[in-house]
């Protein structure tokens, strides 16, 4: 079987291939598998991100849609504000007014 050295050299060349081919196909397998698990984190990661950015545009078209009624809303208190202060002020200036040219008439 084993006539010399060079057959038992040849014997263990070719174990340690093999098992060197071995250990490459099971770093290549284990390498898909990590890639895969990326794979699918990632493509969770964007479907949440997605949800995310749905509910900002949602949540920001609501603000806006609110925003443009407080607008309004604003604009009459703004106003009737305006009036009662005015018209307060005014009549304070008023009695003032007629204060003074009493007090000159005199």
């Amino acid at each position: 079987m084993l006539s010399n050295s060079k057959d038992l050299l040849y014997i263990v060349l070719s174990v340690s291939i093999l098992w060197f081919t071995v250990f490459l196909c099971w770093l290549l397998y284990q390498a898909g598998r990590v890639l895969r698990n990326a794979n699918k984190i990632i493509e969770d990661l964007m479907g949440k991100l997605e949800m995310i950015t749905d509910a900002v545009h949602f949540i920001k078209d609501k603000v806006d849609h609110l925003s443009g009624k407080m607008g309004v809303v604003s604009g009459m208190l703004t106003g009737l504000v305006e009036k009662f202060v005015v018209n307060k002020l005014s009549d304070k200036f008023e009695e003032r007014i007629k204060k003074k040219t009493a007090k000159r008439k005199k």
